[in-house]
């Protein structure tokens, strides 16, 4: 079993195991849109009527961490 990810903010844990190595789009501490590239998570992003704009990372491939990753 490999090694999982969590994002941990105020309001709840979420497991970014499956996003690893992608680009995500974040809107209040939630994932919305990923892709492996960044223009085409961009291009996603733009196509979308999104509520506001949202955050944009990289999240680390499983062997690259461990990172913490903190929303404030």
């Amino acid at each position: 079993m490999g090694k999982r990810m969590y994002l941990k903010s105020k309001k709840k844990r979420i497991n970014l195991s499956k996003l690893s190595g992608k680009w995500v789009a974040f809107i209040d501490e939630t994932p919305i849109l990923w892709d492996e590239n960044l223009s085409l998570l961009m291009r996603k992003v733009k196509e979308k009527s999104l509520p506001k704009e949202p955050s944009v990372m990289l999240i680390p491939r499983k062997d690259e961490g461990p990172y913490l990753l903190s929303f404030f």
